[in-house]
């Protein structure tokens, strides 16, 4: 008995042990949190430095405007004879937007240069001191629209190339009078003023005293030693490059959105302008004004030759505006391989009966000479010459469908423009 009890005991106490549930398992699961953490790097503002006070300031030596910093000019900074203005690839300067006859400008005077050579990579840029650009934004600024208009003066270039006015020289309009400084000309036509090249000149061109502005670029009597190319022009008051007489060549231009004329040809220009791009805005007036000399002798009759030109008319300008093209004033020369896009309702404003003298290929002294114009447009060729007295003009002119190759200007060379990059 005492037996079986312990047996039956431990059986108890066995079964009890074996059928009791397991406690539960427990499971461990690692979670990462990660952290985001803003961090706020702020890049430096450019130096500046102001060159003047207002006023007139005076270059008479050899200066340079590097990139590390952004120029500001405060009244009109003029480079007198024998001064040197050297100006780096990529520098942007700013002017102070004074109106009237405070408004600033930069002048090259005659005897004087500079030397603005950027790149398609690094342009130098003249803006106005409100535009928001700096070394980080490119060609495109933050702030600033083509349309902007006015807010400063513009570049000015006179030399001692031969000018058609009586006595053979000249004071530069819009600007000053009484000082030497303004004046230009000369019997020097291989003149060097020095080289602009890859420049974008906006937002300029305000109105002075007695109703003179400055355009984008002036230049006047400037020589052929001078190299003027790869130049952009956007958004002038006035005109967007306007010549007086001189014969240096220019080549590869845009004008954009200027509200006067894109091209103003004066005082018996001599020079050639090749592979230009003119892009109207709503209230600009002419993609040429071309007039003949002002020489009462004739002693100078300069010959121009534009080639190679592009024009493009804006939507829905205003009446009286976007016009094709005046020739006025016995102007000599010839105007050669022109495309005009997007002119609905437009035709040229004037051809001097005077000195016109039909088809050529090369330009003539005393000759109004025109070759290879085609209008893409609805419009008929008589519809286009209606203020006109040309009757010829379907030996020169023809109306397109569409650009024919070979015409017109070669975009691709003005890549490196605002215009480029607003309008691709």
């Amino acid at each position: 008995m005492k037996n079986r009890f312990l047996y039956l005991a431990f059986s108890t106490f066995l079964g009890s042990f074996v059928s009791c549930t397991p406690e539960a398992e427990t499971i461990i699961e690692t979670v990462t949190i990660t952290e985001t953490v803003t961090v706020t790097t702020s890049l430096p503002t450019p130096d500046t430095t102001t060159v003047g006070s207002g006023g007139i300031f005076y270059i008479d030596d050899t200066q340079t405007w590097t990139n590390d910093r952004i120029w500001v000019l405060d009244g009109k900074i003029v480079v007198r004879s024998g001064g040197v203005l050297n100006i780096e690839a990529g520098t942007i300067i700013k002017s102070e937007n004074e109106q009237g006859v405070d408004a600033s400008a930069l002048i090259i005077a005659r005897g004087a240069q500079i030397f603005a050579q950027g790149t398609a990579n690094q342009p130098i840029i003249f803006t106005d001191v409100n535009d928001n650009i700096d070394y980080t934004n490119g060609i495109v600024s933050p702030n600033r629209v083509p349309t902007d208009t006015g807010k400063w003066g513009g570049i000015i270039v006179l030399g001692n190339a031969m000018v058609g006015q009586d006595g053979g020289n000249d004071d530069i309009e819009g600007i000053a009078s009484g000082f030497d400084w303004t004046n230009y000309g000369g019997d020097n036509d291989n003149d060097s003023s020095g080289v602009l090249s890859y420049v974008s000149i906006r937002h300029s061109g305000t109105q002075l005293a007695g109703g003179d502005e400055i355009q984008g670029l002036t230049l006047g009597g400037v020589g052929a030693g001078t190299t003027i190319e790869h130049i952009e022009v956007v958004g002038s008051n006035d005109d967007g490059i306007e010549i007086f007489g001189g014969s240096v060549d220019v080549s590869n231009v845009v004008i954009f959105a200027q509200r006067d004329d894109a091209l103003d040809l004066d005082q018996g220009y001599k020079g050639t302008i090749t592979n230009a791009v003119i892009a109207l805005r709503a209230n600009s007036d002419n993609p040429f004004e071309i007039d003949g000399t002002e020489d009462s002798t004739l002693a100078n009759d300069g010959v121009y030759t534009v080639n190679n030109i592009t024009v493009y008319g804006a939507d829905n300008p205003e009446p009286g505006k976007n016009n094709l093209g005046d020739w006025k004033s016995d102007a000599t020369g010839l105007t050669n391989n022109v495309v005009y896009k997007n002119i609905a309702g437009l035709a040229i404003k004037g051809i001097d009966a005077d000195t016109y003298n039909g088809q050529a290929t090369t330009a003539s002294l005393g000759n109004l000479n025109f070759n290879q114009f085609n209008f893409i447009t609805s419009a008929s060729l008589a519809d286009l010459f209606a203020n006109t007295s040309v009757s010829d003009y379907a030996d020169w002119a023809a109306v397109v469908s569409s650009q024919e190759a070979n015409t017109g200007a070669n975009e691709e060379a003005l890549s490196w423009t605002l215009w480029s990059a607003l309008s691709n």
